[in-house]
């Protein structure tokens, strides 16, 4: 039997991989962490054979759990799931045995397991990942775009370049996000969650399901009840809530005793 661990931040998508997993009659085990710490933790109690892995997520990326999990003397195969193919060379640099793009496709997500299961019979096959980085190398447009850190938005007839660096905080409204900067806000017609795999900003910090803060507008933390708490960003009036659930990462973080 396979024992499964899926890590992503956003509850849907691991609500959709949970569906899609529980229709496979070899897998025991479907355990959810949101990150990648809460992933390491649960692999200190559980063994898995596999882990569906997010990358863009706030904290640790899936790269960087990937890479200390490869510290360890057994450490299980690695599916990254992501809605981008530029990370498929780095997946391949930590020995991933495949690279999903979201939305998955259900029958890409079998040739998957089934790659799984060979290698666990020792059965090994050649890594489909090879495609992914040929696309990378040869993407001329995509390094192009990797080079400027910058998100386009319109606001009053007028489409206005920012810069990461502007960036205080991202939100999700009811049907699209919204980005804040010192000077003004914008709405952007896509989730946040897919926001935040566009920006890819490693000072972004998901505090909580509808909020997303540049940890270097921070001015101060306050305790709020139930051992949670609150920020106070620069240009921005609102405290911002952080979760239970991302309070003890939020600590790690900042070095918080």
């Amino acid at each position: 039997m396979i024992r499964v661990l899926i890590v992503d931040d956003e509850k849907p998508a691991r609500d959709e991989l949970h569906y899609l997993l529980k229709k496979e009659k070899d897998i025991q085990i479907i355990l959810e962490a949101e990150n990648g710490m809460k992933a390491l933790e649960i692999l200190e109690e559980q063994e898995v054979d596999l882990i569906l892995l997010d990358i863009q997520m706030p904290g640790m990326t899936g790269l960087e759990t990937a890479r200390q999990l490869m510290a360890l003397p057994v450490f299980p195969q690695i599916i990254f799931v992501t809605a981008y193919d530029q990370f498929a060379l780095e997946a391949f640099d930590v020995n991933a045995l495949d690279y999903l793009l979201k939305p998955i496709e259900t029958d890409r997500l079998e040739r998957s397991l089934n790659r799984l299961r060979n290698r666990m019979l020792n059965h090994e096959e050649s890594s489909e990942l090879e495609d992914a980085v040929l696309k990378i190398l040869k993407s001329s447009d995509e390094k192009k775009k990797n080079r400027f850190r910058k998100i386009t938005v319109y606001k009053e007839g007028r489409f206005i370049p920012l810069d990461f660096e502007q960036i205080v905080m991202l939100t999700a409204e009811e049907k699209h996000s919204r980005i804040y900067t010192e000077k003004s806000k914008y709405d952007y017609r896509k989730s946040l969650g897919e926001l935040e795999e566009l920006i890819r900003d490693p000072f972004l910090f998901k505090c909580h399901r509808s909020y997303t803060v540049n940890l270097n507008y921070m001015e101060s933390i306050e305790q709020w009840f139930n051992n949670s708490y609150r920020i106070k960003l620069k240009g921005v009036d609102e405290l911002i809530p952080v979760s239970r659930s991302h309070t003890t990462e939020l600590k790690k973080i900042l070095n918080m005793d």
